[in-house]
């Protein structure tokens, strides 16, 4: 029986080795539900030149279940689950999210996620950001979204890019109350 249910969204925006890595180290114990939109399935056939699912699916079968219609259970807010990440979160997705724009399950969970008082983390993958990024952020950053870009803390003692994804996804795993051992934390080596 899964300890607790976590809904992983994976918007368009460049930044799907890291969803992937997170699939791959997130407890087994742990339900998840994946939400990729339209463009992360264009990003992957692009970057990866594969199929996302068959992505998701060689990492992790067990209390996995991918979602991509507006007629998932996930559409609505009686349905449980005690958080969402959003990893990559693009610019679209979260100013979608920031003005309440529902028009995928991606956005539509993200509403759910605000109406329902449930935690929403925003892995926001966009580099400069703009002034109106900025103001969306902080908007829903006001009402307690977790703006959470994926930035490396260098004291981890990176090695290669393993361990860099490792030390991104043990900081979300951390707001997400899971625990782990990705990373060296500050003062414990």
């Amino acid at each position: 029986m899964p300890t607790q249910t976590v809904v992983l969204g994976i918007s368009g925006g460049s930044c799907l080795e890291l969803s992937l890595h997170f699939i791959k180290k997130l407890p087994l114990d742990i339900k998840l539900l994946v939400v990729p939109s339209k463009n992360a399935y264009t990003l992957c056939r692009a970057e990866k030149k594969q199929n996302l699912e068959s992505q998701i699916n060689k990492i992790r079968t067990h209390n996995l279940e991918i979602h991509n219609s507006l007629t998932s259970p996930l559409a609505s807010g009686s349905f449980f689950f005690e958080s969402c990440i959003i990893l990559p979160t693009s610019s679209n997705t979260l100013s979608c999210i920031a003005h309440g724009i529902q028009d995928n399950l991606l956005t539509r969970v993200g509403a759910i996620c605000l109406k329902e008082k449930r935690d929403l983390i925003l892995g926001v993958r966009e580099m400069p950001l703009s002034a109106i990024l900025l103001e969306n952020m902080a908007k829903l950053a006001s009402i307690g979204v977790c703006v959470a870009p994926p930035i490396v803390g260098y004291y981890s003692k990176i090695k290669d890019l393993d361990s860099m994804q490792d030390f991104l996804i043990g900081k979300y795993f951390d707001l997400l109350g899971i625990p782990h051992n990705l990373f060296t934390r500050w003062g414990n080596g």
